[in-house]
């Protein structure tokens, strides 16, 4: 059985409200390809846990710099402006 699923198949999850964590640290290992469907859904008022923000560019950083988060739980925020900025 295979346990992996296309980001296709991700995005079938992805709604407005929900709760996400992710892994990694200022962009190693953070999953690009989920945040980056995230953004291209247009998903808002997402419930963050992650290590940190990384950089407005970077990782969960377009998720911060376009809106995208309700409520943040992350232990480093220095390196993103916009994090901290908020």
């Amino acid at each position: 059985m295979n346990k992996l699923i296309s980001i296709d198949d991700v995005k079938t999850f992805l709604k407005d409200g929900m709760g996400l964590m992710v892994g990694g640290f200022m962009g190693v290992g953070t999953p690009s390809s989920l945040v980056s469907a995230v953004m291209d859904a247009n998903i808002k008022n997402i419930k963050l846990i992650a290590t940190d923000t990384a950089t407005p560019e970077k990782a969960v950083g377009p998720l911060i710099v376009n809106k995208r988060i309700k409520k943040l739980i992350a232990s480093h925020i220095g390196t993103n402006p916009e994090t901290r900025d908020k």
